[in-house]
């Protein structure tokens, strides 16, 4: 099992009330998983296609995200990048939050990618911080409930 998918694995584990997937299952919501994911990878607005092509393996090693097409994941990717471009992080994070509604395990899981995808490379710069502070802003999570998450996902080196 590779290391990333180790880590969601080990925090889907041990969450409250574990879900089979934990996607939820508003298509929007699951599509603002998606983009939490690709900003917390390009937190610059930018991704070269390597980068994008590690990315799609990386959401696609995701639990409820495995079953995805690559070539239609891509264009997604894609996409999420110009709109992250276009619009900044700030308005897209605020879009990804009222995708996300009140479900907290769905925030507290967008947190949890966040934060997954972020750590990927071992070091978490300025931007990636801001990005992550910014999201828990945004989805409401306490900063007991936000250490608790990232604290879940270390557990699992």
């Amino acid at each position: 099992m590779p290391k990333f998918q180790k880590k969601h694995t080990h925090y889907a584990a041990r969450v409250a009330k574990p879900r089979e997937s934990l996607v939820p299952p508003a298509p929007e919501a699951a599509e603002a998983l998606l983009e939490v994911m690709t900003i917390a990878a390009c937190v610059d607005g930018k991704m070269a296609p390597d980068e994008s092509h590690q990315l799609c393996e990386q959401i696609r090693a995701t639990p409820g995200f495995t079953h995805l097409d690559n070539h239609a994941l891509a264009r997604t990717v894609e996409g999420f990048v110009l709109r992250i471009a276009a619009e900044g992080i700030p308005a897209r994070v605020r879009t990804i939050a009222k995708a996300i509604g009140d479900d907290m395990e769905a925030r507290e899981e967008a947190f949890a990618l966040a934060t997954l995808f972020v750590l990927f490379d071992g070091e978490v710069g300025d931007e990636e911080q801001e990005f992550l502070e910014l999201l828990q802003k945004a989805l409401h999570l306490s900063d007991e409930r936000a250490s608790h998450i990232s604290s879940l996902l270390a557990e699992a080196d």
